[in-house]
């Protein structure tokens, strides 16, 4: 006789399965992902999968339409069935036999995103300014959270380690949630009006190679220069650890001795070792593989901070990610990339270049990149608003992926640049109604072939940039807002930024 049981993580949580997911246990054992109140992605062929003895019988009904579909688990005792969604509604059951009966509840059918990044794409409610009033008299239940937890394997795992599994939108839940996240996904709902499903996967510090699989990147020439970095470090962590122990003990001497010293640097070994989630593919495995393949309708990337100092990496990198996550799921979901935002970066013409490398992803089909250069703080790598990123975002899957055009997502972006004696005359994608908000274009520089860059003046004429300079006889580059503190100005008639720029001609 079959047990029935009402789903309930601990009961079914199982050790050795947190990374292998091989089990001989007599008991039916599902992926914390797929719970109760979870929402599943609309209209499509959605993944359900989980554990059991080998070779044992699974049945799986689904309550919207009262259909039974059946498989067996493999010898490894894993098993994995495609089950067709109606239109958005709800709610409705789901039940799972195996050797155990699960009934699953208050499932709704909507939109289901993916959001992953670092610091900025995780800040919280908590964090974020008037946040906890903003989510003070929130009670939502057509917008569910999975809130990802903090973890890094050496190996890809299937489950997670706490309990962990969807959440309604309330003031308690959001509190730690993603506020970007969550804006986003409140601007989906009220247009959509459809459930939406947010799955957060953030950790703050971490590079892009943290986001991608260790076995890529062991496997790939360019991508394995991280896996390099990090093998450096490790083999320099115990000398520098002595040295630098030794230097701070002096410095700590001298101090009390009122030496007038500088404060000692911590080498980058001992940093980068002392935060094992920066270890490539460590995230990867801990946090992205336990939700695959949950289809999903979209992923938001918003990285690049933790990455400026490798930029001339980051293009393949980031295409790496795109393409590989899209194989890991079997499916070619549409990906919304924010570009890298106004800070006081250490190295400005890096963040340029890793600015530049984000921006040739539109060149992917159904990817998507969202300006963010106008609404960033240079003096706080963290801006303490995200409503206006969580918006950029919507609008630009409202748009392109919904087909709602009334929401503006096409940015001024350069076409080409033509050179007519001392000036350069720019055309643009997306440039109807193209002005200056002020009474000059900030943060344009132009310069001959010697690279000494001055300060440009400009116009806009027939929706066209002119650029040029007095003092500039025969130009070979123009620049647009790609210093740190910039403050940018350009925008289409949609009150969209342009892209940050840089551009040689050819003489």
């Amino acid at each position: 006789m079959k047990r029935h049981l009402k789903f309930s993580k601990s009961l079914f949580f199982c050790a050795f399965l947190i990374c292998i997911g091989n089990s001989d246990a007599a008991t039916t054992i599902l992926p914390d992902i797929i719970s109760n109140n979870m929402i599943l992605k609309q209209k499509s062929n959605v993944a359900l999968w989980g554990w059991d003895k080998p070779k044992t019988n699974i049945a799986i009904n689904t309550g919207w339409n009262n259909k039974e579909y059946r498989t067996k688990t493999d010898k490894n005792g894993q098993w994995k069935i495609f089950v067709k969604t109606p239109a958005a509604g709800g709610p409705y059951n789901i039940l799972i036999e195996g050797t155990d009966r699960i009934s699953l509840s208050d499932i709704l059918i909507g939109e289901v995103w993916f959001t992953s990044g670092q610091s900025n794409m995780g800040w919280s409610f908590f964090e974020e300014k008037d946040g906890l009033k903003f989510i003070k008299n929130i009670n939502n239940k057509k917008i569910r959270l999975f809130l990802v937890p903090h973890r890094t394997e050496e190996k890809e795992c299937k489950r997670f380690e706490n309990n962990v599994a969807w959440k309604n939108s309330n003031a308690e839940t959001l509190k730690y949630f993603s506020s970007m996240s969550y804006y986003f996904a409140a601007r989906l709902q009220e247009r959509l009006n459809v459930p939406i499903g947010i799955i957060s996967a953030s950790w703050a510090g971490t590079g892009i190679e943290s986001w991608i699989s260790s076995d890529l990147q062991n496997s790939d020439n360019q991508l394995k220069k991280s896996i390099d970095r990090w093998n450096g470090w490790l083999g320099r962590y115990k000398e520098d650890s002595i040295k630098y122990e030794n230097t701070v003990t002096l410095w700590k001497k001298d101090s009390v001795n009122d030496a007038i010293r500088a404060r000692v640097k911590m080498p980058k070994s001992l940093y980068m070792i002392s935060r094992p989630h920066n270890k490539p593919g460590g995230p990867y495995n801990g946090m992205i593989c336990p939700c695959i393949p949950y289809a999903i309708s979209g992923l938001i990337w918003y990285q690049g901070e933790n990455s400026v100092e490798w930029a001339d990496e980051y293009e393949h990198q980031l295409e790496s990610l795109i393409d590989s996550w899209r194989n890991s799921w079997n499916q070619n979901f549409p990906v919304l990339v924010g570009q890298l935002t106004n800070f006081n970066y250490p190295s400005p013409e890096k963040a340029a270049v890793l600015r530049a490398a984000q921006l040739k992803m539109t060149k992917k089909k159904g990817t998507y990149v969202i300006c963010t250069i106008d609404i960033g703080n240079p003096e706080n790598v963290h801006p303490v608003d995200k409503k206006p990123f969580g918006k950029r975002f919507a609008d630009m899957a409202l748009n392109k992926i919904y087909g709602f055009k009334e929401f503006p997502a096409d940015y001024p972006m350069v076409n080409k640049a033509e050179r007519t004696e001392n000036k350069i005359l720019i055309t643009f994608h997306n440039a109807k109604g193209l002005q200056i908000k002020g009474n000059e274009l900030n943060d344009v520089l132009i310069w001959e072939d010697n690279n000494k860059k001055v300060k440009a003046q400009t116009q806009i004429k027939e929706n066209r940039l002119i650029i040029y300079s007095d003092s500039i006889r025969n130009p070979a580059g123009v620049s647009y807002a790609v210093d740190n503190n910039v403050k940018a100005n350009l925008y289409n008639e949609y009150d969209l930024p342009a892209y940050p720029f840089i551009l040689k001609l050819k003489h």
